[in-house]
């Protein structure tokens, strides 16, 4: 099994996304490291999680911490990349070595920077829906970066939207359990379905 594109789940916060996000052979598994977040992960629990999983990488994943906060906390994890918001730090953060993902909302896209050392750029919205020229500019800063489309995607549409936009691939969120062991997948499985590759 194997999926159409690059996907990196956001939040995850048990066992339950984890597992099947693997099974599924998404790419990235993203846990919410700050400690007020309501998703954070500890570093026993993240070490937990991973005893269970393979194949996929880790992002550790922040909004509000400063570079040094962020510098500070990665050393209790165990990660591949680190994905951040505050543009100001990314230059501070990619001098660690370890791949940085800069998550922004498409209004910042127009003014960003043709040059920053980052690895991925995830691009959000507060809307659910994405139009034609949404898609033109994600296509426009495509050649400059790889991205991540986080928002406007569901299963009906996932493959025209990426052909269209010519992503490198797209970020769906994880959720809570409906309880311990029981997990409502609903449209994260919906959408890895369609992406799935037939094996023959």
């Amino acid at each position: 099994m194997a999926l159409k594109t690059f996907v990196k789940v956001s939040s995850v916060n048990n066992l339950s996304d984890a597992r099947y996000c693997a099974g599924m052979e998404v790419n990235l598994i993203g846990f919410n490291l700050e400690e007020d977040n309501k998703n954070y992960i500890s570093p026993d629990n993240q070490k937990e999680l991973a005893e269970w999983l393979s194949g996929v990488q880790y992002v550790g994943e922040f909004e509000n911490y400063s570079a040094e906060k962020v510098q500070s906390t990665i050393e209790n994890y165990s990660l591949d990349y680190i994905q951040v918001e505050a543009i100001s730090d990314i230059e501070t953060l990619s001098a660690l070595g370890m791949p940085v993902i800069l998550k922004i909302d498409i209004a910042q896209l127009v003014d960003l920077k043709k040059d920053l050392p980052i690895a991925y750029l995830l691009v959000t919205s507060e809307d659910d829906q994405i139009d034609d020229g949404q898609m033109d500019a994600i296509k426009n800063s495509s050649a400059s970066y790889k991205i991540l489309l986080g928002f406007g995607i569901d299963h009906q549409n996932v493959e025209t939207v990426l052909s269209k936009t010519q992503v490198a691939g797209i970020a769906l969120q994880g959720g809570d359990e409906l309880r311990p062991g029981y997990k409502d997948y609903d449209e994260l499985a919906d959408i890895l379905e369609t992406l799935e590759v037939e094996d023959y």
